[in-house]
């Protein structure tokens, strides 16, 4: 898959992302909330099956699948965050899920890279609406998701287990609809 916007191109993983993905998934914030992304890689290389993995599914447009894609600046095609999308078991809904490189956030990359893959998954599926599932304690995410139109539906607290890579109890639980017009 190959998005072009203004001022990114969403596109898919590749072996030289590598070296970028293991250090952006080891940032402060993106650790934070995504420790497993850290944990279960402990080197550039490590992450090589993984987007191995995602190049044999590169053509695929089912929506359901969980892909994850790289978000690169045009001019050097260097991989500076991550948005995806696919099944979430825990509520069986299609999420979407992103993260930013710390040097590249608050410059409005996110928002365009989320716009563009909710707006690519509504043009190859008939999915009525996405999700987005963020950890309370995740305000900047929070923020990014109202200013890409999700909208918040509820506050959830799971009862009897914990929801992976949450540091809070609870979660937030937004949806996006197709528009319609």
């Amino acid at each position: 898959m190959r998005i072009e916007t203004e001022r990114i191109i969403i596109r898919d993983f590749e072996r030289k992302d590598a070296e970028n993905l293991y250090r952006i998934v080891r940032e402060k914030n993106i650790f934070r909330f995504m420790p497993d992304w850290a944990e279960n890689n402990d080197s550039p290389q490590a992450f090589w099956g993984y987007i191995d993995w995602h190049q044999t599914q590169k053509n695929s447009t089912d929506v359901y699948e969980n892909k994850r894609y790289a978000i690169a600046l045009p001019d050097t095609d260097e991989m500076i965050g991550m948005v995806g999308m696919g099944l979430e078991d825990t509520v069986n809904e299609v999420e979407v899920a992103y993260f930013m490189s710390e040097k590249y956030q608050r410059k409005g990359y996110t928002k365009e890279a989320v716009n563009a893959l909710v707006d690519w998954c509504f043009n190859v599926s008939d999915i009525k609406y996405l999700i987005l599932t963020i950890d309370c304690a995740n305000i900047p995410s929070c923020h990014l998701a109202e200013k890409c139109g999700f909208e918040l539906f509820e506050k959830r607290t799971p009862i009897g287990h914990k929801q992976p890579n949450m540091e809070s109890d609870s979660y937030f639980y937004y949806r996006r609809y197709r528009n319609l017009a």
